[in-house]
């Protein structure tokens, strides 16, 4: 993954455990409950306060359709691996080797497509509980090496709300971070 040198040197924060939640969060489809629970992460960006004012504005179906739009097939930037790398087809190989991958590690089916990137960031999540920084670095350069940097500039450019580019830099910082923690002081 590359990051421009700006975007690089502003990502330099931990990759713990509640922000690869937070980011698993975020990707969910809104409901009435998605702005209290947003409030209540232990993980708060800089980005997150003006973001939920902006949010909190909105009709909660404003935000459902944003998130729609963006995400839901056929989507602006679709939050799959094989979406980004099999021609846009889903449940390609990708997801059956993260499917296989999980498995291995004793994670159950969440019903959620493997390589769908929420379930990528749960993962991440429970490697970095782990305590095994080189096998969460491998992770995430396996995994999200290929096609992040494309879905996070289609985020950016396409999303209508502060909250998902909000959401795209956070990415951007977290994995960055993953896979560069010699720069991470």
């Amino acid at each position: 993954m590359s990051l421009p040198a700006t975007e690089a040197a502003s990502a330099r924060r931990p990759d713990t455990i509640a922000t690869w939640r937070f980011c698993a969060m975020a990707l969910a489809e809104p409901d009435a409950e998605s702005l209290d629970l947003l409030q209540e992460q232990p993980c708060q960006p800089p980005w997150l306060a003006a973001a939920l004012r902006e949010l909190s504005a909105l009709p909660l179906d404003a935000w459902q359709g944003e998130h729609t739009r963006l995400f839901t097939f056929p989507a602006l930037c679709p939050p799959f691996a094989s979406a980004y790398l099999e021609e846009g087809t889903l449940n390609g190989h990708r997801a059956a080797a993260l499917e296989r991958f999980y498995g291995e590690l004793g994670l159950l089916p969440t019903g959620l497509p493997a390589d769908y990137l929420g379930t990528i960031c749960e993962c991440a999540a429970f490697l970095r509980e782990q305590g095994e920084p080189e096998v969460l670095q491998g992770f995430c350069q396996d995994t999200l090496g290929d096609w992040l940097d494309r879905f996070l500039s289609d985020l950016t450019a396409q999303s209508e709300l502060l909250f998902y580019r909000g959401l795209a830099q956070e990415l951007a910082g977290l994995v960055y971070a993953c896979l560069t923690p010699e720069l991470q002081a």
